[in-house]
């Protein structure tokens, strides 16, 4: 699996994606625009960010292979799932504990995302590999 995080970033990231779009085709249908902010998140949280964090994961082959890297990904995942159920709860009308609870979560996340990025031990792939030929 943690050969593959890279891969499961993306894919999460992708999911993300569609589920954004569905989200907002159907914000436009029912003509529920107040569910904007949600659908914000969704795609940022989810879709560009983890998306991000995959390339990240690419690039820097040691990030992903570090012991913090699999549970950081499990607590951002989590995070923006918790953040954007909280989010669509608010732009319902109703309270914004689960999305106090998500921001929190997907924070420690992200701050895990930094931690990874510092300890890194190589330079990235990819100029590894044109500096090889």
């Amino acid at each position: 699996m943690i050969r593959k995080l890279d891969d499961a970033y993306i894919g999460c990231g992708l999911l993300w994606l569609v589920f954004g779009m569905g989200y907002g085709i159907w914000m436009g249908v029912a003509m529920q625009l107040n569910f904007a902010n949600s659908h914000a998140h969704a795609n940022l949280v989810g879709f560009v960010a983890s998306v991000l964090f995959g390339l990240l994961l690419r690039a820097y082959p040691s990030m992903r292979e570090a012991r913090l890297a699999l549970p950081q990904f499990v607590v951002y995942q989590a995070g923006a799932v918790l953040l954007v159920l909280g989010k669509m709860r608010v732009d319902a009308g109703g309270d914004p504990g689960l999305a106090k609870i998500g921001a929190l979560v997907i924070l420690i996340g992200a701050l895990g995302m930094v931690c990874l990025f510092a300890m890194r031990r190589n330079a990235p792939a990819l100029l590894g590999a044109q500096s090889a030929s």
